[in-house]
């Protein structure tokens, strides 16, 4: 075997405590295995850190890359490109340090352009007064993987979620919740979801755990209804169960 110094240790060494935590202390074993070579045991150890949800996100960055790294080593590439992904994501600043193995500065670049190419959705603010139900969302898409993008919504925060197209047109997608017949006042929860021309989500706004809430009040927007407005901010609503109305993901 290729002999390799572990090329974090040096710029990411954690300063303990004269009593440091149980996570300060999983990552500084994990890196000291990383640093022996022993790198089964540092994946064991840096999955044992990585499951103390209140550390710093920088922390838990730098931790993410350095296991991504040793994944590399193990010849996993799947569960290398994970891991950076997810550092990437956390924090896009995560680098590895100036002296680290070109293998690993290649690993956290292919990945970072991975990332700068995926599709982008975002939900707009409304601008139309008069039609408070619709929802409008920009779309990046520098690679054009999506095919369509979906509105996604349902009169209760569980789902089932029913999807209606969204119109796109320079970027910007448009689609309308639908309201109850004979009702000017109702509430939707939604996200919205694109999809490439196998039905595969590439990029989501909000999501089915964690969807967007919209109130309606007599065809107007909450926020434009002062005895609803003063209830506090709109709300993110978790659901512990989503259910889809079909297996068809466009239906």
């Amino acid at each position: 075997m290729l002999l390799l110094t572990f090329p974090v240790l040096a710029t990411a060494s954690l300063v303990l405590a004269q009593a440091p935590s149980e996570a300060q202390a999983d990552l500084a074993r994990a890196r000291e295995f990383a640093g022996a070579l022993r790198y089964e045991e540092a994946v064991v150890e840096y999955q044992r850190y990585l499951g103390h949800p209140d550390r710093p996100s920088a922390e838990r960055a730098q931790a993410l890359l350095e296991l991504g790294f040793i994944h590399l080593l193990l010849e996993d590439p799947v569960n290398a490109e994970q891991r950076t992904t997810e550092a990437l994501e956390l924090d896009a600043w995560v680098r590895p340090p100036s002296d680290a193995p070109q293998k690993q500065k290649d690993l956290v670049e292919r990945v970072r352009a991975m990332l700068a190419a995926r599709p982008k959705l975002e939900v707009l603010p409304r601008e139309d007064a008069g039609r408070p139900q619709v929802v409008r969302a920009s779309l990046k898409d520098p690679q054009e993987k999506a095919s369509e993008v979906l509105l996604r919504h349902a009169p209760v925060p569980g789902g089932p979620y029913r999807a209606t197209p969204m119109v796109c047109q320079d970027g910007t997608c448009e689609g309308e919740l639908p309201a109850p017949r004979r009702t000017a006042s109702f509430t939707a929860w939604y996200f919205v979801e694109a999809l490439d021309t196998q039905g595969n989500t590439v990029a989501r706004a909000a999501n089915p755990l964690a969807p967007l809430q919209l109130s309606v009040i007599e065809q107007k927007p909450w926020y434009d209804s002062p005895w609803v407005y003063a209830g506090g901010a709109a709300l993110v609503v978790g659901a512990a169960t989503v259910f889809f109305i079909a297996s068809d993901p466009r239906k």
